[in-house]
């Protein structure tokens, strides 16, 4: 993510926040409003004045909530409110109840405080509640409430449930109608998303199709300067074409690889599965790579191999190709890379490919199979697009499978691609 996306997340988590913050305080207005009619009606004046402490600091935050940090208006609502429920309880015969709205204010400083700005004001806007009641209930029988308990049991109790049921389903509703705003953005965002994936797939497909015709021109016309200075005796000028011809067979398999994975992603390749043994293509690919692994100083290995898979085998050796490649490529001079296969889950079979290279660290897995994502391999000697585990992983699926790495192995990587097993394999 970005730092303007993350400003921009951050500030809409804000906007949300403060939406809630507010919600909560026009709902404090009316039951606290109510709370003040109610005992002036009945002319209960101590439990008027402690509700029009409540309905103060609502009218306060309300009042002065452009001026105020929202940190600061959180604080004084929930101090106020909890402060006034608390003095209510102390006033009121125990039978009124008034001591259960105490109990959902527990709540709301994980509602309307940043988990990580405000972790202190939420630990403290918590254990108010807590604190208060617990000293309400084990000195109550010290008070002298000035309400009776007809009285309490009559008007009170009533009112303090409906307050305290309220107090709960007022952001149960709330979130609930946020949720679907919510899901409705992440629908809009996903959509938008795919569909500037595809508009860059197909660019991508498009330029790396126009740039196969000027690069075979570069190999073409380098092979004829080769010949040419050969001729000449010219071995200067041999190594200069050698050189040109290497770099742009380099390039056409890059662009041919970034074409392959367009067509797949755009679904454009043709994908036809059928029973493939698994022996069969490990072998292939591991003969295809102990060339470039002498050369690299990496030994290869191949476990015992078994089991039928339900697959395109050309998929499916480009997948595991993809994979082995990347193991020699970054194993390192000396190491090893093997192949094995693992029956992890029933139905599927897991072909893992491991090296005691340096591993991925603590890389996100999704970064790992980014396209073009060369993790901290950027400034470093070993060349590469970046599109092996992205090509794997976009083959694999396309085949009904799945691709993934295990970070929890000490050293070296493993990475490895499942495929469902052939039917008669199940079934068998």
């Amino acid at each position: 993510m970005t730092e303007q996306a993350t400003i921009e997340s951050g500030a809409m988590a804000g906007r949300r926040r403060r939406q809630l913050s507010f919600a909560f305080v026009r709902l404090g207005l009316v039951f606290s409003s109510g709370w003040m009619a109610l005992t002036g009606l009945i002319g209960e004046l101590e439990v008027f004045l402690i509700a029009a402490l409540a309905f103060g600091g609502f009218a306060f935050v309300t009042l002065f909530k452009n001026r105020l940090p929202l940190a600061l208006i959180n604080t004084c609502w929930l101090t106020t409110t909890n402060v006034a429920i608390f003095l209510g309880a102390c006033v009121v015969h125990a039978d009124g109840h008034v001591d259960i709205m105490l109990i959902p204010m527990v709540g709301f400083p994980f509602a309307v405080f940043s988990i990580y700005r405000d972790k202190l004001l939420i630990a403290a806007t918590e254990a108010l509640p807590i604190v208060l009641w617990g000293t309400w209930f084990f000195w109550r029988d010290s008070w002298s409430p000035v309400i009776d308990e007809v009285t309490a049991t009559q008007f009170y109790a009533p009112m303090a449930a409906l307050t305290a049921f309220s107090i709960i389903v007022y952001p149960v509703f709330f979130f609930a109608v946020v949720s679907a705003r919510q899901s409705m953005e992440i629908k809009r965002a996903r959509s938008d998303a795919e569909q500037s994936s595809r508009a860059k797939t197909a660019l991508l497909s498009g330029i790396s199709h126009e740039m196969r015709t000027p690069l075979n021109a570069v190999i073409g016309l380098a092979d004829l300067l080769r010949d040419d200075a050969q001729r000449n005796g010219d071995a200067r000028q041999v190594d200069y074409a050698n050189r040109i011809m290497e770099a742009g067979a380099t390039l056409l398999a890059t662009v041919d690889k970034t074409v392959h994975f367009a067509d797949i992603a755009t679904r454009r390749a043709v994908v036809t599965l059928a029973p493939v043994r698994l022996s069969e293509v490990v072998d292939k690919v591991a003969a295809s790579y102990q060339g470039e692994a002498k050369r690299e100083g990496v030994t290869l290995q191949v476990d015992d191999i078994s089991g039928t898979v339900l697959a395109d085998r050309t998929l499916c050796e480009n997948a595991l190709g993809q994979l082995v490649e990347n193991g020699v490529r970054y194993c390192g001079a000396g190491g090893t890379v093997s192949i094995r296969v693992s029956n992890v889950r029933p139905g599927y079979h897991r072909i893992v490919v491991a090296d005691n290279g340096p591993g991925f660290g603590a890389v996100d897995p999704e970064l790992a199979f980014a396209p073009f994502e060369r993790l901290g391999h950027a400034t470093g000697t070993t060349f590469g697009a970046g599109m092996g585990l992205a090509l794997a992983r976009i083959k694999a699926e396309a085949m009904s499978g799945s691709a993934g790495i295990d970070f929890d192995i000490p050293s070296g990587a493993q990475v490895w691609i499942e495929l469902p097993a052939a039917f008669d394999e199940v079934t068998s």
